[in-house]
């Protein structure tokens, strides 16, 4: 699989990369998981996302877009690439906007801006990117759950999840769900992650 996906490229030349967007709720591990997927393909630990899973607000405070940089060819890399956002949080004023994740989504969002839990971005804004590429609009979003904090999830986040999964599919954006923090989640699995696909709670979640 690892090979396929260096070998990958989109088969269009106005598409030079992939653009996949991550979001969740708040320290569920988004930015973890880019560190994780560059890490497989550099061969060694790497932190280029900042995260922080012990904050209880978003550590991830601008939209930033992160790519993998192909070793084997200096100055190159792989044919997709991670977006970050802010967090959400249950509260309306917590965390980033729904409106916000919605304007990534059909590439609306500039690199480099500053989420702002107050208020989405405004079209006035100089962030505000009018006429997007194909390449600028998200080509997949993965969900990123934590599996020892389904359980408690309120009802304003399962909400604000829901509307963000309409509008992609709306868009004809594919949609993934990735579990983290399985290990808390399940005292099988935490002895054992090797056990993980036997983990009768985590097939459950």
């Amino acid at each position: 699989m690892l090979k396929e996906l260096k070998d990958f490229t989109p088969g269009d030349q106005n598409l030079p990369a992939l653009r996949i967007l991550l979001n969740g709720q708040v320290g569920a591990g988004k930015s973890s998981f880019i560190n994780s997927i560059n890490s497989i393909f550099q061969g060694h630990i790497t932190t280029e996302a900042l995260a922080d899973g012990t904050g209880g607000t978003s550590f991830t405070k601008t939209y930033k877009t992160y790519t993998i940089e192909n070793r084997s060819v200096p100055g190159s890399s792989y044919a997709f690439v991670f977006n970050d956002v802010m967090g959400l949080e249950a509260a309306e004023r917590g965390g980033v906007q729904v409106d916000d994740i919605i304007s990534a989504l059909k590439g609306h969002i500039k690199d480099g801006y500053k989420f702002n839990p107050d208020t989405p971005l405004s079209e006035r804004d100089l962030y505000y990117n009018h006429c997007p590429s194909w390449g600028d609009k998200v080509h997949c979003i993965v969900t990123v759950v934590a599996a020892d904090r389904l359980a408690i999830m309120d009802n304003e986040m399962v909400q604000k999840q829901r509307r963000i999964r309409e509008v992609a599919s709306e868009l004809d954006i594919p949609q993934v769900a990735v579990l983290t923090r399985v290990d808390e989640a399940c005292p099988l699995v935490k002895k054992d992650l090797r056990k993980i696909y036997r983990s009768r709670y985590i097939k459950e979640l």
